[in-house]
């Protein structure tokens, strides 16, 4: 209801007027005005509301929709290759049951393997990551991956690990690996948000493998001794100076029913979350103002409303106490929204 100011002036003589002929002046009055907010209120755009619970469903079925599931001989061990040339070799006698004793018979592998910037959207898995100091910065990732074992539904430990290996057009003598980490969740979990902490023990080694044509590939390789969320990556890096970065979504959108990504121009395996969210102002933007100044990126708003995406990938160079206004948005299918995500620079 708007707010409007009303004085009433009263007479010299107004000591002569009766308490009831003002009374009843004041309360005809406040009809008249109740009438005219209520008038008022019925033209007032009203945003409509905008589902939040779709957005959250809808990634935790794109993670699961990216497992892949494969059956191992716990006593033999050996390998499991994904479907974009991911392997995964186990050990003989890997795996634990809950009482730490050694298991037998097949068990079955739960594995997600992400290269690009669309994949890591569908399933709000984000270049994030932290630093001792608690810093959150941009990473360039290798690669994702997620990995879990079951022996008839019941959720095995590891003896000591198992090595990965994640193939590359060049390898980067830079990337390391780190684990997923959420203070709120078990590792394990494929329900939680993650940020990428880095191993202390993380090194990688450049190897060659055979590929799925019988031709060698380039690997990363190295050991993980932990189920759940790993990353191959390293810290981007930019001398400019840098500066924090904010964006104004559409009317009705918060963090609670959409996301706001950073596309790093150049590097395909960049794409940061803005994962702070200020109610009195109404924008995104992320920690620390940490992004630098003069960095073409594209920045990326999603949303999911009956069904279907809604989004706006908008080109910017970032400038000082950036603030990007997130204009129209379109609304399509996922595979129109991946087409143009894996088009960026």
């Amino acid at each position: 209801m708007k707010t409007r100011n009303i004085t009433i002036t009263l007479p010299n003589n107004s000591r002569s007027v009766k308490t009831t002929t003002v009374s009843f002046l004041l309360l005809a009055l406040a009809i008249l005005f109740l009438g005219s907010c209520n008038n008022d209120d019925s033209e007032m755009s009203v945003p409509p509301s905008i589902n939040g619970l779709e957005v959250t469903a809808k990634i935790i079925q794109n993670r699961e929709d990216a497992k892949q599931t494969h059956t191992l001989d716990a006593n033999a061990g050996g390998e499991v290759q994904g479907d974009e040339g991911t392997i995964l070799f186990f050990p003989p006698n890997s795996f634990l049951d809950q009482n730490g004793d050694p298991v037998t018979g097949n068990v079955t592998i739960e594995f997600i393997e992400i290269y690009d910037k669309a994949k890591m959207l569908l399933t709000k898995m984000p270049t994030n990551g932290r630093r001792p100091n608690g810093d959150i910065e941009t990473l360039v990732s290798g690669g994702e991956f997620y990995v879990n074992a079951t022996l008839e539904e019941e959720q095995l430990e590891l003896a000591n690990g198992f090595q990965i290996f994640a193939p590359t057009n060049e390898f980067d003598d830079e990337m390391v690996l780190f684990n997923g980490q959420n203070d709120n969740c078990i590792e394990d979990d494929l329900e939680c948000d993650v940020v990428w902490e880095e191993q202390e023990q993380g090194g990688l080694e450049q190897m060659q493998r055979e590929g799925p044509n019988g031709t060698g590939v380039t690997v990363y390789g190295g050991f993980i001794d932990n189920f759940g969320w790993t990353n191959i990556d390293r810290w981007y890096s930019d001398p400019r100076p840098k500066t924090v970065l904010y964006v104004d979504v559409p009317e009705g959108y918060d963090d609670t029913n959409s996301n706001v990504y950073i596309s790093y121009d150049g590097e395909p395996t960049a794409l940061a979350l803005l994962d702070i969210y200020n109610t009195q102002t109404e924008l995104f933007s992320e920690h620390y103002g940490l992004i630098p100044i003069g960095l073409e990126v594209h920045i990326i708003f999603v949303s999911i409303q009956n069904g279907e995406y809604v989004y706006a990938i908008q080109a910017a160079t970032i400038e000082e106490d950036h603030l990007e206004v997130i204009g129209s948005t379109s609304t399509g299918t996922e595979a129109e929204l991946v087409a143009l995500i894996n088009a960026l620079p």
